[in-house]
């Protein structure tokens, strides 16, 4: 199906088979909610690992049958996220998410060397799929959340993270542009040379299935219109489905933009894990939720690396 909307993630979780969604700490009312809709329409199940008292309660208040739900009673935060954790390297649950628990020590427990979820040799990175208003399609970014100056070999990484999510909703041969501050490589600017070498690679289908491109500005690897006052041969400017920051800040900005002056609309999540690993703010509206749980089940069992 054609993916234009994050309703459209919705649909298409629902042809997927039922998961187990696992939240650590999970006594947060909209996270609650969220797991809630995401059971009334098919998507998920749900575990609770939290205070079973609080979780009851919010049920209780919002008549949520809390038959619905498997409650695991473990009241201390970093317990519940080691907890979760727990759950999922045992075959109880196929995505986790964030509830209360404080980013750092969800993450703490998502990084344990020993009983956390993270791939082998994998890096960890924050990939957010936007529908904004201006722009006539999905836009999925990278890294607005993780690594402060990545590598080469990061952003080669993050890329193939993008290109992953991008076939998984359904874009056959997403268009990735690697940024800059401008299109034209420059050997005294790192990023500007990072994107040279890995849109090569695409061209060699090193990585596959892609058009990449870069080093690109922002404004032509969004905007037709930049495009051709600058006369620039692409198949990726003016159209990107992907963006690969050159570091956090860039990324980091751009995301607040968009969410508090385009208000956009976001699911996030965290990949380099063994299952997908929801990361969304503990203020997020529960439409969020929902969309960063759809996109959670459509990850599922991806088969790229």
């Amino acid at each position: 199906m054609l993916i234009k909307h994050l309703d459209d993630l919705i649909k298409l979780a629902k042809l997927k088979p039922d998961k187990r969604i696992v939240i650590a700490y999970a006594q947060e009312e909209n996270t609650i909610l969220a797991a809630q809709e995401a059971f009334k329409i098919g998507l998920t199940k749900a575990t609770l690992v939290g205070d079973a008292n609080k979780i009851k309660n919010i049920c209780k208040k919002h008549n949520i049958d809390v038959k619905d739900s498997q409650i695991v009673h473990e009241p201390n935060e970093l317990d519940a996220g080691r907890k979760a954790v727990s759950l999922i390297r045992e075959g109880k649950g196929d995505i986790i998410m964030k509830g209360l628990i404080s980013s750092r020590n969800y993450l703490k427990c998502i990084l344990d060397k020993n009983n956390g979820l993270m791939k082998p040799n994998a890096i960890l990175a924050h990939v957010t799929i936007f529908e904004v208003p201006t722009y006539h399609k999905l836009l999925i970014i990278s890294d607005a959340a993780f690594i402060p100056l990545p590598t080469i070999d990061q952003k080669i990484a993050i890329t193939k993270y993008l290109v992953e999510t991008a076939h998984n909703i359904g874009i056959k041969k997403p268009k990735v542009a690697i940024l800059s501050f401008t299109e034209m490589p420059n050997p005294k600017v790192d990023s500007s040379i990072d994107a040279a070498v890995i849109s090569k690679m695409g061209d060699r289908g090193q990585i596959k299935n892609v058009f990449i491109d870069g080093p690109l500005g922002l404004d032509v690897a969004i905007d037709p219109k930049s495009v051709e006052i600058k006369g620039l041969k692409s198949d990726v400017a003016g159209d990107a489905d992907c963006l690969v920051f050159p570091q956090l800040e860039s990324a980091n900005i751009f995301y607040k933009t968009l969410t508090k002056l385009v208000r956009a609309e976001a699911a996030s999540f965290v990949t380099g894990t063994t299952v997908p690993a929801m990361l969304s703010s503990r203020g997020d509206s529960i439409k969020t939720k929902l969309y960063s749980i759809a996109v959670g089940c459509i990850m599922v069992n991806s088969k790229e690396q």
